[in-house]
C-alpha cells in the first residue's frame, strides 16, 4: 500500500503538467495569427480557409480578444468563420455591438457566405451548417443577453428566416405565449410577403413554419394572402389555413412544395406515417390546390 502511494506521488507532477498542457495553451507567435487571418479571407486557395479556422480553434481561449478585433474588420467570409470560433468559445462572452452584429449577420443567411465555403469537406456536415445556423443555439446559450434583441427584431426584420427563428427558439424555450403578442398583423404581412413567387430559396418555408408555430393567430393574415393576385402565396396561405384546422391534404401540398422538417438545432421532426401518402397528390407536378 505504502509503494502505491509513493507511485501516485510521483505521477501526480506529470499528470498536473499534462492538465497545463491540455487546457492553457501559450498565446501562439504574432505571425502565425496575422498569416491565420488572412487565411481564413475569401481567396479561392482551396482548405486554407477551414485549416486556419481550425488552427483558430486551437488557441480560441488565447485569442478570444484578437478574434473580437478582427471580426470588425474582415472580409465575409473571414467573419463566418471567427463567429465559428467564437460561438464555440465557452468562455467568451458577447457585448452589445457583437449582438447587434449578429443579428445583421442572420438576416443575410447564406446570400454570400455558404456553408461548404469554410469547411470544404467536413466528414459531419451537419456539424456546421453556416454562423446563421450556429448563431441561434449560441443565442439560446446566451438567452438573457440575446433576448431583448430578439423581441427588437421581431418588429423591425423583414427576414422570414429571423422571425421563424425567434418563434422556434420562444416555443422551445416554453415562452411561446409570452412572445406571441408582438407577432402584430403588421409584423404576419410581413413574412407572408415570403409566401410570394420570389425565387428566394427557403423563405416561403420558414413563413409557413412560422404560421403553423403561432396557431389560429395566422389564420386572418393567412385569409388575407388567400385572396391576393399571386398564384403560390395564395394556395400556399389557403392550405396553410387547412393545415392549422388539421386537413391532411393542407399538410400534403405544404410538405410537397415546402420543407417544414427543418429545425434551428437539436433533433429533427419525426413525420406521421400519413403524409407521405397526403403529399403524393401534389409531388413533381403543378397542381393547384386544393
Amino acid at each position: 500500500m505504502a509503494a502505491a502511494r509513493t507511485r501516485l506521488f510521483f505521477l501526480w507532477p506529470f499528470a498536473f503538467c499534462g492538465l497545463i498542457h491540455t487546457d492553457m495553451l501559450a498565446a501562439p507567435p504574432p505571425e502565425e495569427l496575422r498569416r491565420a487571418f488572412a487565411d481564413i479571407r475569401s481567396d479561392d486557395v482551396p482548405h486554407n480557409c477551414e485549416h486556419a479556422t481550425e488552427w483558430l480553434l486551437k488557441y480560441r481561449d488565447e485569442l478570444k480578444e484578437d478574434l473580437l478585433a478582427e471580426l470588425y474588420r474582415t472580409d465575409r467570409q473571414g467573419r463566418d468563420a471567427i463567429l465559428h470560433v467564437l460561438f464555440n468559445t465557452e468562455s467568451f462572452q458577447p457585448d452589445e455591438r457583437f449582438l447587434r452584429f449578429v443579428f445583421a449577420r442572420l438576416a443575410e443567411e447564406d446570400r454570400y457566405v455558404k456553408s461548404n465555403m469554410i469547411f470544404k469537406d467536413p466528414l459531419d456536415r451537419l456539424a456546421w451548417s453556416g454562423a446563421h445556423w450556429e448563431a441561434w443555439r449560441f443565442a439560446d446559450d446566451h438567452f438573457q443577453l440575446f433576448e431583448p434583441y430578439v423581441k427588437t427584431e421581431i418588429g423591425t426584420t423583414e427576414s422570414a428566416f429571423v422571425l421563424w427563428g425567434a418563434a422556434w427558439l420562444a416555443k422551445r424555450r416554453g415562452i411561446l405565449g409570452e412572445y406571441a403578442p408582438l407577432f402584430t398583423p403588421e409584423v404576419l404581412r410581413r413574412a407572408a410577403a415570403n409566401l410570394k413567387q420570389d425565387q428566394v430559396r427557403y423563405n416561403a418555408s420558414r413563413a409557413v413554419r412560422l404560421f403553423l408555430l403561432l396557431g389560429d393567430q395566422s389564420i386572418p393574415t393567412l385569409r388575407e394572402v388567400s385572396a391576393t393576385g399571386d398564384k403560390q402565396a395564395a394556395m400556399l396561405a389557403k392550405a396553410t389555413i387547412d393545415a392549422l384546422g388539421g386537413k391532411r391534404k393542407g399538410f400534403g401540398y405544404l410538405v410537397a412544395k415546402l420543407d417544414l422538417t427543418q429545425v434551428l438545432f437539436g433533433p429533427p421532426v419525426s413525420e406521421p406515417d400519413w403524409l407521405s401518402e397526403a403529399a403524393e397528390p401534389y409531388i413533381s407536378n403543378e397542381r393547384p390546390y386544393p
